[in-house]
């Protein structure tokens, strides 16, 4: 997947600790709100969520970058909450759907 095709994914230039670290941005939010059935998730404030095991072809730097994933905050927090059933089971749907657009599980150490 070329990354310039999908209008959710925004590439990020930064300089950490006097190097350079580049890394993607998906949006997760119009996914949250196509697999959601209650209509809870998928709007409001966004939040970078915990799970960073992506990875993307960068065609310009012929590397494999890093991918953070915005989600909504309010699935975010129901995943933490009393009832966390129905948001992972949104937020296991939206990670398939990743996978399925091209991006790549890193290697479990």
């Amino acid at each position: 997947m070329f990354y310039d095709d999908d209008i959710n994914v925004t590439k990020r230039k930064t300089i950490t600790n006097g190097k350079p670290y580049d890394f993607f941005i998906y949006d997760l939010m119009p996914l949250e709100k196509e697999f959601d059935e209650t209509k809870k998730f998928g709007k409001g404030d966004t939040v970078i969520s915990k799970v960073d095991d992506f990875k993307l072809y960068d065609y310009e730097t012929a590397k494999k970058l890093d991918v953070k994933i915005r989600c909504s905050k309010r699935i975010d927090d129901a995943m933490v909450g009393l009832e966390p059933k129905q948001s992972k089971k949104v937020f296991k749907q939206c990670l398939k759907e990743l996978e399925n657009r091209g991006l790549v599980r890193k290697k479990k150490k």
